[in-house]
């Protein structure tokens, strides 16, 4: 009986210490919305992929080395009932026909203390313009206050 006594009141000192100990931190949130012309494209050789180079001044060095980054594109997808718009995580990959055979398309981020390269690769590796087209991407910004200055 003294040994379920002392247990109880051990446990409820751990629960009552524990509820001091809270942490308050406040986590940022910031959301860009970044439009890709076919214009804007160029092919980068040296990683065999199409790119555009964005300046985005927010992303300092404290939220990329403590913070996280999160990146998605609106495309459009259709059914029996049309076409609507849905946001595909980054990095996006879908396979398609081409010339009775099948290549992937991967289209996703690389991110760099104040700037965002978009990009386009083929599973081929080509310089094709086929697969450009204008999107419109979405990236996200998550860091915490205290840890980012």
């Amino acid at each position: 009986m003294k040994n379920t006594w002392i247990k109880q009141a051990m446990l409820l000192l751990l629960v009552v210490g524990m509820s001091g100990c809270t942490v308050e931190n406040r986590t940022e949130v910031e959301t860009e919305v970044f439009r890709v012309n076919q214009r804007d494209w160029k092919w980068n050789a040296a990683y065999q992929r199409y790119e555009c180079i964005v300046n985005y001044p927010e992303l300092s060095r404290g939220i990329y080395e403590e913070g996280t980054v999160l990146g998605g594109v609106f495309v459009t997808e259709s059914d029996a009932a049309g076409e609507y718009e849905v946001l595909k995580s980054l990095p996006f990959v879908e396979s398609l026909p081409y010339q009775n055979r099948t290549y992937t398309r991967t289209i996703s981020f690389d991110v760099a203390p104040g700037q965002v390269t978009f990009y386009i690769q083929s599973s081929d590796l080509s310089d094709s313009t086929g697969d450009l087209g204008s999107y419109v991407f979405k990236i996200t910004l998550v860091w915490e206050e205290e840890r980012v200055r």
